[in-house]
């Protein structure tokens, strides 16, 4: 568990990695482009644990970490901060909210998504938007941010004052009375993110002070409950699915086999629920990442030269990265009916990836006033060279 980080950084490369790689399993799983190849590696937003409670959960996490580093100035400061950024992720979800709504009614797709107003009445609309009551788009996870993030501050002063036990108790508290309501549903998740950012390295360091013995065992642990948890709930997606379709041509055997599966299966899904966010979900979520951080930190530098950076990069701009693919999805949503064949599936899921890849470089470029190509490996930026020179000559 090496957290390295970029030299003269407080990042740590590995969680930038991560969260970039949960922005494409989002757009993939949005684009719905099924079969397309892709989704064999995004579960098509069907397992026990899916990004979204990923990104979730690293929001927290980093709202630990980087307010940490911020207490010297002040829970004043920190407050102001947070409820900045807060009214910052408001103002964004009603603007893409009416700006996707409207987009939808003027080119006659209220069918793009589920969950578009069914009324025209924009001052309903306008209001409900306000109230945070409708939201609409692929970014409308964002007034959920909004409202987290105006809570954060309250949350982060128990943990200076090292009463983290209150907050866990708060936070075990709102979701045991969560029933369908999303916000103290997923709270828990961004809030056990928030924890762990906070005693990040003094957690990282009672894990070393264990014996070797110990450290493997745990190890050992969390790999193999993530192993054979995603092997069943990947084989329930891609299998249990297969069998139900042909359920009417099986052997008596299969048959018997498929309903099973399905009763066990339906069962598990009682304490995994993804909208009231299931105890099942909860732990399982919790050695998944686990396992994805060690294999991610471990391998960072291999990811990160055969990706160019570019993982990382998204991971880097996750809030343009977020609200640039919900344009990219409505775009290509608008233009492209589903039910494609696979191949073409597969065309217009790498022809999305590409546009969002090619937006985040031009906005860091314009950030930052350079292009993201420093983790480009050197023979290919070299052959990049000898291609531009045959160019110029010709």
């Amino acid at each position: 568990m090496n957290s390295a980080a970029k030299k003269g950084s407080n990042r740590i490369i590995a969680l930038d990695i991560i969260r970039g790689m949960f922005l494409v399993i989002i757009l993939i799983n949005h684009i719905e482009m099924y079969p397309s190849f892709f989704d064999l590696f995004t579960g098509r937003g069907r397992l026990l644990v899916s990004a979204a409670e990923g990104f979730f959960f690293m929001s927290g996490l980093l709202v630990g970490m980087v307010y940490k580093r911020r207490i010297a100035n002040g829970m004043k400061f920190i407050f102001a901060k947070m409820w900045r950024r807060a009214a910052e992720l408001y103002i964004a979800s009603v603007i893409l909210t009416l700006l996707f709504t409207a987009a939808a009614i003027i080119f006659n797709h209220t069918g793009i998504k589920e969950g578009i107003y069914t009324t025209t009445n924009w001052p309903s609309i306008i209001r409900d938007t306000l109230l945070m009551k409708y939201g609409f788009g692929w970014a409308d996870f964002l007034d959920r941010f909004a409202i987290l993030m105006f809570l954060a501050p309250f949350g982060f002063y128990l943990l200076t004052k090292g009463k983290w036990w209150l907050l866990a108790a708060a936070s075990l508290l709102a979701w045991g009375f969560r029933a369908n309501n999303f916000i103290l549903a997923w709270q828990i998740i961004f809030t056990l993110g928030m924890m762990i950012g906070y005693y990040w390295f003094e957690l990282r360091g009672r894990f070393h002070s264990l014996t070797a013995k110990t450290q493997k065992r745990i190890t050992r642990t969390i790999f193999a409950v993530t192993a054979v948890s995603f092997t069943l709930s990947y084989a329930s997606v891609y299998i249990l699915s297969v069998l139900n379709e042909k359920i009417a041509s099986l052997p008596s055997a299969l048959v018997h086999l498929t309903n099973t599966w399905n009763s066990s299966n339906a069962y598990v899904w009682i304490y995994a629920q993804k909208w009231t966010m299931g105890p099942l979900r909860i732990v399982l979520f919790l050695f998944w990442f686990s396992a994805l951080f060690m294999l991610v930190n471990r391998y960072q530098t291999t990811i990160t030269k055969y990706t160019w950076g570019i993982v990382e990069m998204l991971g880097q701009n996750s809030l343009f990265v977020y609200v640039a693919h919900a344009f990219i999805v409505f775009i290509f949503k608008l233009f492209i009916a589903p039910d494609k064949p696979i191949l073409i599936n597969f065309v217009v899921t790498t022809a999305a990836l590409i546009s969002l890849i090619v937006v985040t470089m031009f906005y860091v470029k314009y950030k930052t006033g350079r292009y993201p190509v420093e983790s480009v490996p050197d023979n290919v930026r070299e052959k990049g060279r000898q291609l531009k020179l045959r160019w110029a000559e010709s």
